[in-house]
């Protein structure tokens, strides 16, 4: 996700100083967008970034829900630079070293029993000029490629996550009951057909990487089907193996207690739909009910619209 997005806006410089490593996995990298006050609404970040007179810059804040801080070298972390334009326009993109004087790690104890997120603490850390990816204010874009990338880890990554028809078609034939069960096998079948074409959406999606392309918000979808496919599989298995499918010693406890917290990651169903429905498929924004005016008189002042 993070290779993928200093290949599209890092520099030169960067590019030759991070890619290796970080193919070779000699050194691990995270992602720090999510704050407590802007999950969904990502460009409501808080975590500041000031610079200094030596071209340094300082960062103040906290991140949550960062996946693999605990064992990271770097981080890209999404800040608000200037706060005095609009919100999407003022934050920048950083390369941060997270073993950088200032910064805190803390877990965050999950259903599965891991501590796999995290959140981090930002207290007056000082990184240097070239830390810029993207550009001064330019962090929305840039953030958008991660995530891009990242829905599409996600969505086409369901085989090499364990999400595949075969293994879940073992799992209901070791049930003699369940096999021959005229609703298992429809539910499974639904499922079955749509990782398949999760598969092939999949070698599809390569063969435009390979040319250059950027994923676009349509690989969402890929995304959003693979968690709710997963999650349905893990239902049904459950339903068929009973209260042992959670056992810590089933092989399916720890996809079953991981997938919830998987749903939001690269942002949630409704986002994601929203997303793909606005600028893939062309269609009305939802209204906005932010500004204090009821749902019921946005809709009837459409109506009005509409009739007239």
């Amino acid at each position: 996700m993070l290779g993928p997005t200093i290949i599209a806006h890092g520099t030169e410089e960067q590019k030759q100083r991070y890619l290796g490593p970080m193919l070779h996995a000699d050194e691990i990298w995270c992602q720090m967008f999510s704050e407590p006050a802007a999950g969904s609404d990502l460009a409501a970040v808080q975590t500041r970034a000031k610079k200094n007179d030596d071209g340094t810059w300082t960062l103040n804040g906290q991140k949550v829900w960062t996946t693999n801080a605990q064992f990271a070298a770097y981080g890209l972390i999404l800040a608000r630079t200037n706060p005095d334009i609009p919100k999407h326009k003022g934050m920048t993109m950083f390369i941060v070293p997270m073993d950088a004087e200032g910064i805190t790690v803390r877990g965050l104890r999950q259903i599965s029993g891991e501590a796999e997120f995290n959140e981090v603490f930002f207290d007056d850390v000082v990184i240097d000029a070239d830390s810029v990816v993207g550009g001064e204010e330019n962090g929305w874009g840039v953030g958008l490629t991660t995530l891009m990338f990242e829905r599409l880890a996600i969505g086409l990554g369901s085989s090499s996550f364990g999400y595949r028809a075969t293994r879940f078609a073992e799992a209901i034939s070791a049930d003699p009951v369940a096999a021959n069960d005229h609703e298992v096998r429809h539910n499974f079948g639904e499922l079955a057909a749509e990782l398949e074409a999760i598969r092939w959406t999949g070698y599809r999606s390569i063969s435009a990487l390979q040319d250059g392309q950027i994923p676009g918000p349509e690989f969402g979808l890929a995304k959003v089907t693979t968690v709710n496919c997963a999650v349905r599989a893990g239902d049904l298995i459950a339903d068929i193996v009973g209260p042992e499918a959670l056992d810590e010693a089933s092989e399916w406890s720890y996809m079953i207690s991981f997938l919830p917290g998987l749903k939001s990651a690269g942002g949630t169903e409704e986002i994601l739909r929203n997303t793909i429905g606005e600028r893939v498929l062309g269609l009305p924004p939802e209204p906005r009910l932010d500004k204090g005016i009821p749902f019921s008189e946005l809709r009837a002042k459409e109506k009005e619209g509409a009739a007239a």
